[in-house]
């Protein structure tokens, strides 16, 4: 889902990494977010309105630490030895799917920094499809189905190179700062579609019901990154909402993904009811825009 911006792009625009340092304690503490499972409260509130108290420079700060820690990542050389061994079995331990899930926690945390703090509010190209193929590869050796497992792993290896992190690399030093209205009013169009996508569908299929959770992903990703660069209440308050429903919609799309590569529920055409525990707090989350 691409949301367009007013917003001028220019050269000018672009930031000097190199004058951002982050302590080690923050980027432990992103990192733990990132990688840990959401952890589910269900008797947290939501603050009962969401505040956009930021400066630019804060927004900035955000998007810098989220790409340091995924910088960080992509050095670790297990994984790359992880790729190789896909590529002719759908069989990983439980310790390379513990490395392997870290990695693509790390790249779709990247995804939605760029949604969130980059002025064009997409990931980039190279980005966004090698983060694909790592879901697609997850999915696969999760359900044991070497048949999505070994040609998304041959296409990842050959990527997953010298010259291909190069390219990477290159592509995410492309990074384009919004302002505080522009990234306002990205989030308030984000909420909007969640909100007009709960209320027109009776019942909605998997595929409308995994849009609906990358748009809940990108908000609990944006607030974790809040709540460790700027702790606070409200910010501790809104991520533990925000990873509540992600969580709860995780869950649930894991198995609708179970369904899917199973054959017993078609992802595009069958349809249901959205869960209550999940249908409630997403209206109680729009609510909170107003």
């Amino acid at each position: 889902m691409m949301f367009k911006t007013k917003t001028p792009i220019n050269a000018k625009q672009i930031v000097d990494f190199e004058r951002f340092q982050f302590s080690q304690q923050q980027c432990d503490q992103l990192y733990d977010m990132i990688c840990v499972d959401d952890e589910i409260n269900l008797d947290i509130t939501l603050p009962s309105t969401i505040d956009f108290q930021y400066t630019q420079q804060q927004l900035i700060e955000s998007f810098m630490i989220c790409r340091k820690v995924w910088l960080d990542g992509i050095l670790d050389q297990r994984f790359s030895k992880i790729i190789r061994s896909l590529c002719t079995t759908s069989i990983i331990s439980e310790e390379d799917k513990v490395i392997y899930k870290m990695m693509r926690a790390k790249f779709k945390h990247l995804c939605y920094a760029y949604r969130g703090f980059d002025a064009r509010h997409k990931r980039p190209f190279l980005l966004g499809n090698i983060t694909g193929l790592l879901g697609m590869i997850q999915d696969g050796f999760k359900n044991h189905k070497s048949s999505i497992v070994i040609p998304n792993a041959i296409l990842l290896n050959a990527l997953w190179n010298e010259q291909g992190l190069s390219l990477l690399k290159r592509e995410v030093y492309r990074f384009f700062p919004c302002d505080l209205d522009d990234f306002k009013s990205a989030i308030h169009k984000r909420a909007i579609f969640i909100q007009k996508e709960i209320h027109k569908n009776q019942t909605l299929s998997a595929h409308q019901f995994h849009i609906l959770r990358k748009q809940m992903s990108m908000f609990s990703a944006l607030y974790g990154t809040f709540d460790v660069l700027y702790p606070s209440s409200y910010h501790h308050q809104t991520f533990q909402y925000l990873a509540t429903i992600n969580g709860l919609m995780g869950d649930y799309h894991d198995v609708l993904i179970e369904k899917k590569i199973n054959r017993t529920q078609n992802y595009f055409f069958d349809q249901f009811s959205l869960p209550k525990e999940i249908s409630q707090r997403l209206n109680i989350f729009i609510k909170a825009f107003r």
